[in-house]
């Protein structure tokens, strides 16, 4: 539907959920580093639980106006450890919707799990969930991605498929950003076809394209 807006209609539809999603980052940032609530006594650490996501961004969606919906678009399986033989591989997009205006902004993460009974898609799923809410919103729970806790390894790693631009956004960029240009823009974004250029990057070249 929003794929045959007007250039300038998705510009506007896109700015205000950017401002709601600013508005909500700070927000979080008044909250300072959360505090974890859950404890893994096997490994021995301590993380931010499902729960605790589930409840603060309940909060924050109602008081933005955003909402938040997934849909699973692949399920794979994979060998896990030997002590946790069960692998669980989901490819979900999540939609992050403007209540005011309908318009929504689509990201795809791989979220993995493993264990030896029957909870490797629940991990997954929980783990997809965190990263995407941890990146988009910039999270602040103290947690070392570089650690090598089983958690951070398996749930919260960086995706395997990175957001790209969207089909508006590269239609957008295409008519701004032409030859000698492309080039460049291309060599700075660090790829090689104007698809490739990540959706943040894309939101933050048209924000300037607009303000011009």
């Amino acid at each position: 539907m929003f794929e045959n807006l007007e250039v300038k209609t998705w510009l506007e539809l896109n700015a205000k959920l950017q401002k709601k999603k600013n508005a909500l980052r700070k927000t979080l940032k008044g909250k300072g580093v959360l505090k974890k609530g859950g404890t893994n006594t096997f490994d021995r650490y301590s993380y931010f639980t499902e729960a605790q996501y589930k409840e603060l961004f309940t909060e924050l969606f109602a008081d933005a106006g955003l909402e938040l919906k997934f849909t699973e678009l692949a399920y794979d399986t994979f060998e896990g450890s030997e002590k946790q033989a069960n692998g669980r591989m989901p490819k979900i997009e999540f939609q992050l919707m403007d209540c005011e205006t309908g318009f929504y902004e689509s990201t795809i993460i791989t979220g993995e799990g493993i264990d030896k009974g029957d909870k490797a898609g629940y991990k997954a799923y929980t783990g997809a969930l965190k990263y995407y809410l941890a990146d988009t919103f910039m999270v602040a729970t103290g947690d070392d991605p570089e650690t090598d806790s089983p958690d951070v390894k398996m749930n919260n790693r960086k995706p395997t498929n990175e957001r790209k631009a969207s089909p508006k956004q590269i239609d957008i960029l295409g008519k701004y950003y032409t030859g000698e240009n492309l080039t460049k823009l291309l060599a700075a974004c660090g790829v090689q076809a104007i698809e490739e250029i990540p959706m943040s990057k894309a939101s933050e070249l048209i924000g300037k394209l607009k303000k011009n």
